[in-house]
């Protein structure tokens, strides 16, 4: 059986368990279900025009309060083939460490810990996905959604009241993962850290981050050496401001990736290293679309700026870079409209391409 129906299966059976053997009262065993559907249009153009419809992502989202200190979550998508997002649980014994265990995102970077519903367009920036487990540069953990199957500890070690709202200082998350990515068992893999220190320097709604991502991963073909693991080193530094109404956000991420190259000559292949890097700024501010009312959702829009740059190869010192113009509409509560334009200028040929993309989120 596949590890994530394991993991679903086991799951359900741990909550059963609790559900049974402790008699909690009402106002601490809470569960709601919910999830979204997100449509999407794309169109480019580069020497010819091409078009695309699809379901961009269908989820099913259970989350559990069993009691004070447990809580759970499992999510599924069903936009393709089925597949389970996330499965874990969570005991929070202060706040200064719980314990997670299961499939959940992955402590590193601040663009992946954000949902789809939070994120300013609809794609992640380039470094996000080549270096955080969307479409990882190995190969492998593609579509993972920044997710992997293990452990990990978190807490807040620090707080104080900042203009008079407690706030926290310092928080930390650090994990150790199978390195495989979602729904694959963990003993196909090397044993993976993860980790990343959150820092409020005494400015209201200012976040600083640094996280790092320390693995290897099963190369494809066995090299001339002999060699079958490839290492995987990333690191992030980024800096957040968000106060409910200006969204500024802006990170460096830098990865170091074991790769196998084929030797036309011999037939054989052997150990390479690729360095990666790259860093994006996004920048956003709601206006609300009527007035506010007391205890009424108020409609409400943004309009987004990104500036994206990417190198796959630091060798060749060729980046890719993106520049992104789009809006976001909330014209009531279970429904969202994004729409953004995107352009590309080739750093080699001066050849330019451009993308637009329409989205509509169905929540529920």
């Amino acid at each position: 059986m596949k590890t994530g129906k394991v993991l679903f299966l086991a799951a359900f059976a741990l909550l059963a368990c609790f559900n049974a053997s402790a008699q909690l009262s009402s106002a601490d065993n809470k569960i709601s279900i919910g999830g979204w559907i997100d449509g999407q249009y794309r169109m480019t153009y580069d020497d010819e025009m091409s078009t695309a419809f699809q379901i961009r992502r269908a989820r099913l989202d259970l989350k559990g309060k069993l009691s004070k200190t447990v809580d759970f979550r499992l999510q599924a998508d069903m936009s393709s083939s089925p597949k389970l997002i996330d499965a874990f649980v969570r005991m929070r014994f202060n706040k200064a460490l719980a314990l997670q265990i299961g499939q959940f995102k992955i402590p590193f970077s601040l663009e992946n810990i954000l949902s789809p519903l939070d994120l300013e367009l609809a794609d992640n920036a380039q470094v996000i996905s080549a270096l955080s487990g969307y479409k990882d540069v190995t190969g492998i953990a593609s579509f993972a959604n920044g997710r992997d199957i293990g452990l990990m500890i978190s807490g807040t070690l620090f707080s104080d009241e900042i203009k008079g709202e407690e706030t926290s200082i310092v928080k930390y998350d650090i994990g150790v993962f199978g390195g495989g990515g979602i729904n694959v068992s963990p003993s196909r893999w090397g044993k993976d850290v993860s980790g990343r220190l959150s820092i409020t320097p005494y400015v209201r709604y200012l976040t600083l981050s640094a996280s790092f991502y320390l693995g290897n991963y099963i190369l494809p073909n066995t090299t001339a050496a002999g060699d079958t693991k490839g290492e995987r080193k990333r690191y992030a530094v980024g800096a957040q401001y968000a106060n409910g109404r200006w969204v500024m956000r802006g990170e460096y991420l830098w990865g170091r990736t074991g790769m196998d190259l084929l030797d036309d000559l011999t037939g054989t292949y052997s150990l390479d290293h690729l360095e990666s890097q790259g860093c994006y700024i996004t920048a956003s501010r709601w206006f609300d679309l009527q007035k506010p009312a007391e205890g009424q959702f108020v409609p409400k829009m943004r309009p987004i700026v990104r500036w994206d740059c990417y190198t796959k190869d630091a060798s060749d010192g060729t980046p890719k870079t993106y520049y992104w113009a789009g809006v976001e509409c909330w014209p009531q509560k279970c429904l969202r409209f994004q729409l953004a334009y995107r352009l590309h200028r080739d750093e080699i040929t001066s050849d330019i391409d451009h993308c637009l993309t329409a989205m509509t989120t169905v929540k529920f």
